[in-house]
């Protein structure tokens, strides 16, 4: 009998001890997964009451949101005062024929599509870079020039509505990072050239793969929304 218990004894520490290294085993893949689909999905809580009401083709409440939601946005971001004054005029502009009714079903999805996924409003992040390789004193003349014009290639990548959010959102990775409650993207601290120019890289490697023009692009951030909200309301029905 001292056997048997001992030997009991025994397999129940194996078992404690098989317990232990199945727990330190464990895997945390599902759960940085989660964490990944979590923070995917966290999307500027704006742009979301946007898209719902557009949608649902509530023309007064997507006025709402445009007022009380997108503008206050659109006027705390980064953009230049003068693309801030610009969007916040048309913004003004499309609120008031939303509360009229003056748009059609067709156009407010279209509308709600350009909105959720055109990264414009986010451009404030990238004219900080411009700014900051401009100051740079680690980058010669050119390289300045041809980082700018690497983001106005980038722009009209967006003008033509082929640079989705999550291509931007890609191509800023390693310089700026997104606040999880507005989904507004801001530039890093420890940005420096070496980072500046990773970014120049991405940028040029998804302007290739969307095969974008190297031809000069002058175009303003306004200026391209703007022509975004025109495009959209073009068909009505």
């Amino acid at each position: 009998m001292p056997d048997s218990k001992e030997a009991n004894t025994n397999r129940g520490a194996a078992q404690d001890r098989g317990t232990v290294g199945d727990q330190k085993d464990v895997s945390w893949g599902p759960a940085c997964l989660i964490v990944v689909i979590v923070g995917a999905v966290i999307l500027s809580v704006t742009m979301i009451a946007l898209a719902a009401l557009l949608n649902s083709n509530q023309g007064k409440r997507a006025a709402y949101s445009v007022r009380e939601q997108i503008i206050p946005w659109v006027e705390q971001s980064s953009l230049s005062p003068m693309d801030r004054q610009n969007i916040v005029e048309r913004l003004n502009s499309l609120s008031s024929e939303m509360e009229r009714e003056a748009l059609t079903s067709r156009q407010l999805s279209r509308l709600a599509i350009r909105l959720t996924d055109s990264p414009i409003l986010q451009w404030g992040v990238v004219e900080q870079l411009i700014a900051k390789a401009n100051a740079s004193t680690g980058f010669t003349a050119e390289e300045k020039a041809e980082f700018s014009a690497s983001c106005d290639r980038w722009l009209n990548a967006a003008a033509e509505g082929k640079l989705s959010v999550q291509d931007m959102e890609l191509g800023v990775q390693n310089v700026a990072t997104k606040e999880q409650r507005s989904g507004r993207l801001s530039i890093r601290d420890d940005v420096n050239d070496d980072r500046l120019r990773e970014f120049q890289r991405r940028v040029a490697t998804i302007c290739d793969k969307l095969v974008i023009s190297k031809d000069p692009y002058n175009k303003s951030v306004s200026q391209v929304f703007l022509e975004v909200i025109d495009e959209a309301l073009e068909v009505k029905d």
